[in-house]
């Protein structure tokens, strides 16, 4: 398969990165000439320094306007390369700005006979019972279209950890930013699906620290969808025989 022109790679990419503006708008906002404008989506290539311009202006990635990457970034965020450090650090920009908050739990169960039991299994809020076994149930709304359930295993220790750390107080909030959550960068995203749901329930998650969380999550992102398939497979039949 033949590669493309780099030259017409770069016009193609210059007309979509464009494509919403005039040239004149373009020339506005790049504090340049349209004729210059028309002359990079004619085939001339932009100056470094141009090219620097045209990526804070518009938000794309200077790799992906070269062709070295296929990868538009948006907003300086990657899109396919999202990281639960990343996630976690624009939720906790949501709350702050007041855009999303925590539900208070107990007020609505007190206040809304019409509830629904969920467990969130997680170690750290659990509850001894009387007979011993840990138990942790919370209460949200059966029907509530602002509730929103994280079924990334993931995701949700990450976010359950911030809301930890802001019940303890502000002078952790810091730690928690610049010690904890760093602990996740570069760990993307998982393909969530209920095969890997399955995958990381085998793991006995429920006494895992960070550096627990991020190895599995490498481990998993290296297996194969045959290897997934067959340690599926083997949980199941594991599964059966202790039935």
């Amino acid at each position: 398969m033949n590669k493309p022109d780099p030259k017409e790679l770069l016009k193609a990419r210059l007309a979509e990165t464009f494509e919403n503006d005039t040239q004149e708008v373009v020339a506005r906002k790049l504090m340049t000439t349209q004729g210059n404008v028309s002359k990079w989506l004619n085939g001339q290539i932009p100056t470094t320094d141009n090219l620097l311009s045209i990526s804070k202006a518009y938000k794309v990635s200077v790799d992906w306007l070269l062709g070295i990457s296929d990868e538009k970034e948006i907003d300086g965020v990657v899109l396919e390369k999202l990281t639960y450090e990343q996630i976690a650090r624009i939720i906790d920009r949501m709350f702050a700005l007041g855009i999303i908050e925590i539900p208070d739990l107990e007020k609505i169960k007190r206040e809304d006979s019409s509830i629904n039991d969920y467990s969130f299994n997680d170690a750290e809020d659990a509850e001894e019972s009387e007979d011993g076994d840990e138990e942790n149930t919370a209460y949200v709304p059966r029907y509530d279209s602002d509730y929103m359930k994280i079924n990334d295993r993931v995701l949700s220790y990450v976010l359950r950890r911030r809301v930890k750390i802001y019940e303890i107080g502000e002078d952790m909030v810091e730690f928690w930013k610049q010690r904890s959550l760093p602990n996740f960068k570069g760990v993307h995203l998982l393909r969530y699906n209920e095969q890997m749901q399955k995958l990381i329930d085998s793991k006995s998650w429920s006494s895992f620290k960070d550096g627990d969380w991020v190895a599995m999550v490498q481990d998993l992102q290296k297996m194969t969808d045959e290897e997934i398939l067959a340690a599926i497979e083997k949980i199941d039949k594991e599964g059966k025989n202790n039935g």
